[in-house]
């Protein structure tokens, strides 16, 4: 169940069509939240970075990562990461 927090975060969200790919980033640049669903996944399970960079790296690292949400600002994601990782969702 989601908290009004979360609800708040993700109210602020943009779909993946609000950004557009610039060289390995976004324009505008944008971060986003990513479940781990990889076998090598372990302790936390929603990870953020620099979208789409981050997605491949834990890809790479983990075996499996989708988006959950993107953010135009840095610290929502964080925020929502942190989050979703103390519900254990």
């Amino acid at each position: 169940m989601a908290t009004s927090h979360e609800d708040a975060l993700m109210a602020v969200s943009v779909g993946e069509r609000a950004v557009r790919a610039d060289g390995h980033l976004t324009m505008p640049r944008s971060y986003g939240v990513y479940r781990l669903t990889g076998s090598r996944s372990r302790g936390r399970v929603y990870r953020f970075g620099n979208h789409p960079v981050r997605l491949h790296e834990l890809i790479a690292e983990y075996g499996g990562a989708t988006l959950e949400a993107l953010f135009l600002e840095r610290r929502y994601a964080e925020e929502l990461a942190a989050l979703r990782n103390r519900l254990k969702r």
